[in-house]
Parts: structure tokens; C-alpha cells; sequence
């Protein structure tokens, strides 16, 4: 019996330990020292950097002396004003300095996108630019050759009216000269004396 409850006595001793064991930071603002014992009358066994993250293990309650183990895995003691309970500065800034340069490599991405895309736009823009001055050439041209058409079409039309003009004034020529000469034919024709046919009347006698 004593056996078991000196186990759970030391189990809960385990537990309580590890309960009081946590994650602290020492301030920004300040360097402090590692102190053997709970006050500054025990001696110096080190310091601390400000912003350094530590383990608290004690806490002298009289003194406000705080029992620490830092990332070198040395234990002390050191002013319990100076250690925090919020994650310093210091112990931020790798992953602040990560997240800057994430940052800073997006925007490089995205600067290089946007000036792709600028490149990208003004690329079509100039050979929007250069299909639109063909088309205006073309344009021009169409033109050219719309109003030369449109020119030899005139002339031709008026070609074409000179001739129905001509032939018109040939057919009232001819008409007029087959006109005039059935004309005198009927005048002069009457004028003109028959011969009458002799009468054989030797034959008939």
C-alpha cells in the first residue's frame, strides 16, 4: 500500500513539474543575467538577450524571482519583471523576415507579371495599329479603283448615248432619203410617157 502511494505521490509530483514548466520570452527591452539563485545575491552563471525565447520552471514567490532554462539548456534565475508571457519581437522576426521576403517575392512576381501583361498589351496594340493602317491602304486603294469605275462608267454610258444618238439621227437620215426618194418617184413618175404597143393590122388583114 505505502508502495502505491508513493508512486502516485511521485507521479503527481511529475505532473505538477511539467504544469509549471511553460513557454515564456524575455522582454525586448532589456538584457538581463542568469542568476544561480532565486535574488540577484546569487551569482552570475550568465545573461540573457533581450526577446530570447525561455522554459519557466520555478517561481520564488518572496523574491518575484523567476526559475528559467534557456535555448542552451542552462538553468537560472532571473527578475520575473523581465520575463513575458507574449512571444517577443526577437523571437518573431525570423518568421516576420520569412513572411517579408515571401512578400517581396510575390511582388516581384507580380511586378513581372504586370509588366509582361504591359508587354503583352502594347504588342497587340501595335499590330492592331499596323492592321489598321493596312486596312486604311486597302481602303484607299478600293477607292482608287471605285472611282476610276465609276469614271469609266461614265464615260462609257456617254459613249453609249453619242451612239444611240448617231445611230438615231441615221436612221432619220435614211429615212428622209428613202423619204424624199419614194417622193419623187411618185411626183415624177406620172410625168413620165407610155408607149403604146403598135397594132399589127397587116397581119390581122
Amino acid at each position: 500500500m505505502k508502495a502505491k502511494l508513493l508512486v502516485a505521490l511521485l507521479c503527481c509530483l511529475s505532473w505538477i513539474g511539467m504544469a509549471q514548466a511553460a513557454n515564456r520570452y524575455i522582454a525586448d527591452d532589456v538584457h538581463t543575467f542568469l542568476h544561480a539563485g532565486s535574488s540577484n545575491k546569487y551569482r552570475i552563471i550568465g545573461s540573457i538577450k533581450a526577446g530570447e525565447p525561455v522554459t519557466l520552471l520555478d517561481t520564488d514567490a518572496r523574491t518575484k524571482y523567476v526559475q528559467i532554462r534557456d535555448a542552451d539548456g542552462r538553468v537560472g534565475w532571473v527578475d520575473g519583471n523581465f520575463v513575458q508571457n507574449n512571444e517577443s519581437f526577437r523571437s518573431k522576426l525570423p518568421a516576420l523576415e520569412a513572411q517579408l521576403a515571401e512578400t517581396k517575392q510575390r511582388l516581384n512576381t507580380a511586378d513581372e507579371r504586370h509588366q509582361q501583361d504591359i508587354l503583352d498589351k502594347s504588342a497587340r496594340l501595335a499590330q492592331q495599329d499596323q492592321e489598321l493602317a493596312e486596312l486604311n491602304e486597302q481602303l484607299v486603294d478600293v477607292r482608287q479603283q471605285h472611282a476610276e469605275l465609276k469614271q469609266e462608267n461614265q464615260r462609257l454610258t456617254s459613249l453609249m448615248d453619242d451612239k444611240e444618238h448617231q445611230m438615231r439621227l441615221d436612221w432619220l437620215l435614211n429615212g428622209g432619203i428613202v423619204a424624199g426618194v419614194g417622193l419623187l418617184v411618185g411626183i415624177f413618175l406620172p410625168m413620165i410617157p407610155l408607149r403604146r404597143k403598135r397594132k399589127n393590122g397587116r397581119w390581122m388583114n
